[in-house]
């Protein structure tokens, strides 16, 4: 039987009790690693090793230029969390580089869910982000936009099934191919890739709290099999006393805004989002060996990245 949230609420409560959303497979990995649809940091991208220690880098800001509070909207409706992550990862990658370009046409849309969840190979609740990563590496996505085939200007997961994923869907999708993806294996190699203008996704067996510690970090809490999106770090330690991920959520407004979060340094909070400390993410989130970065894979160049300080001139 298909699920159907309808509340916030209703969605923590059915990872509380075991939904198994993220769903991981060693071998389908390992598959995924040997055809090349997925390569190593360390053989992708050794140039960018060490670029991201001590820095920080807001990338969510980007996507809020082009598709403001898109974050805290369009939550999902059945344990379709590992395609919510990789839309999180890919539109918040493409509008870090268009912001770079300047080319505000080129984001078009907000990319659509539907095709990847479609392609789980199953029809009950869950995925394998190994799955998705290859699904969206021989295909590609679609865009929050009406087609031939469907309507997909609004989230309607009820057709997400293997059905629905046909020839004509996916031909679409491969207008849009994702090409490959790089997978970090410790934090610091997280922390160069999001300096360097790339997005990450990934699943886990981690939960955390609604509201934050005193010092506005996660305060970890039960085991959710969950998939989300990382887009952005502070290793600073100017604000915060250890080094910290930002992980967004697919669940809308669930959880309180961090009790520390300076606007003037971060902008407006995104909704559902929170900071996991480095050690923490260095254990759960890297440590799953199910986390994947939206690159360029052609050199896997280092962007750099938009004056957050100065958004104001480009939102006129």
């Amino acid at each position: 039987m298909t699920v159907h949230f309808r509340s916030p609420a209703e969605i923590v409560a059915a990872y509380d009790s075991g939904l198994p959303g993220w769903q991981f497979d060693p071998a389908t990995m390992d598959a995924l690693m040997a055809e090349g649809k997925a390569v190593l940091f360390a053989e992708a991208a050794p140039h960018l090793a060490g670029v991201g220690k001590g820095k920080l880098a807001l990338l969510w800001r980007s996507r809020e230029v082009y598709d403001p509070g898109a974050f805290g909207q369009e939550s999902q409706t059945r344990g379709s969390c590992v395609s919510h992550g990789s839309r999180n990862a890919r539109d918040t990658t493409r509008a870090v580089e268009i912001h770079i370009k300047g080319e505000a046409e080129e984001y078009y849309r907000r990319g659509a869910t539907e095709p990847t969840y479609a392609a789980r190979g199953h029809n009950g609740e869950g995925m394998d982000p190994a799955v998705a990563a290859r699904f969206e590496a021989d295909c590609g996505f679609l865009f929050r936009q009406k087609y031939p085939f469907a309507d997909l200007s609004r989230l309607n997961e009820g057709m997400a099934n293997p059905r629905w994923l046909t020839d004509e869907v996916r031909a679409a999708c491969r207008a849009h191919n994702v090409g490959r993806w790089v997978a970090p294996t410790t934090a610091d190699q997280v922390k160069d890739l999001l300096y360097s203008g790339y997005a990450l996704h990934s699943g886990q067996n981690f939960g955390v709290a609604a509201r934050s510690d005193v010092n506005g970090v996660a305060v970890p809490s039960g085991r959710w099999s969950h998939d989300m999106a990382t887009v952005g770090y502070d290793d600073t330690r100017e604000v915060y006393p250890v080094g910290v991920f930002l992980v967004v959520n697919s669940w809308g407004r669930w959880n309180e805004r961090p009790r520390v979060w300076p606007e003037d340094r971060y902008g407006p909070w995104p909704e559902g989002s929170f900071w996991v400390a480095e050690d923490v993410y260095a254990r759960h989130f890297v440590g799953s060996r199910s986390i994947f970065a939206y690159c360029d894979i052609n050199g896997v160049p280092q962007k750099t990245l938009p004056d957050y300080g100065n958004l104001s001139n480009l939102l006129g």
